[in-house]
């Protein structure tokens, strides 16, 4: 799977574009960001774009949907099952499905917390998974929405994210670290919010992330 990101949205957002090198199928992982960088990409490697993916429904991961929408009718959008800010067609997702990408397969993760239609996408042959709001490089997503869960995402995290192997390279919905994407097991290394004991150790260290933020 070949991987191209772009920066931008409302809050230092990324959208990623994702392809299978051999059938040049490619997709969007949250149309997060301004459009003609991507379509610019998209048309001097002559990819063939089918799919938008998105990670969750917070309005900044889905700011350009229509504008792809509208310049590529027939694209299948892909999201959880039961998304809470989405009005239009799109394929319901739910947890471990597998979809395909030409060659390539991923997984859909169901991983509540930050949001509760949150999902991630996992390519196990590349070691790859788009976490959108999910965990970013250093941190978890924040739990202040409505429908934000913590013990969600606290189990979101602990038993499905840092369940994966160590090697997994992470690439976040937001450049908020200070590398824009980092392994699972770096993030467990290097930063707390990833090697607590318990729940009520996590509780303690979002809550002060939330105090001096």
């Amino acid at each position: 799977m070949k991987i191209k990101s772009f920066q931008g949205g409302y809050d230092k957002n990324f959208s990623y574009l994702i392809w299978c090198e051999k059938t040049k199928l490619s997709a969007i992982i949250d149309p997060a960001t301004e459009i003609n960088p991507i379509i610019e990409f998209i048309e001097s490697n002559q990819l063939i774009l089918t799919k938008i993916l998105i990670t969750h429904t917070h309005h900044d991961h889905i700011a350009y949907l229509n504008d792809f929408l509208n310049l590529y009718p027939n694209l299948l959008v892909y999201c959880y099952y039961e998304p809470i800010n989405l009005n239009l067609d799109f394929i319901g997702l739910v947890n471990n499905q597998i979809m395909t990408l030409g060659n390539e397969i991923i997984t859909t993760f169901y991983t509540p917390g930050h949001f509760n239609d949150s999902v991630c996408y996992w390519n196990k042959e590349h070691n790859i998974i788009f976490t959108g709001d999910t965990m970013f490089v250093g941190r978890t997503g924040r739990t202040v929405s409505i429908t934000s869960d913590i013990k969600k995402l606290y189990s979101s995290i602990y038993n499905i994210l840092l369940k994966l192997p160590g090697n997994t390279i992470i690439y976040p919905g937001h450049h908020y670290g200070y590398t824009p994407f980092i392994t699972i097991q770096e993030n467990i290394s290097l930063f707390d919010f990833f090697s607590c004991e318990n729940f009520n150790e996590f509780c303690t260290i979002m809550e002060n992330f939330e105090k001096n933020r």
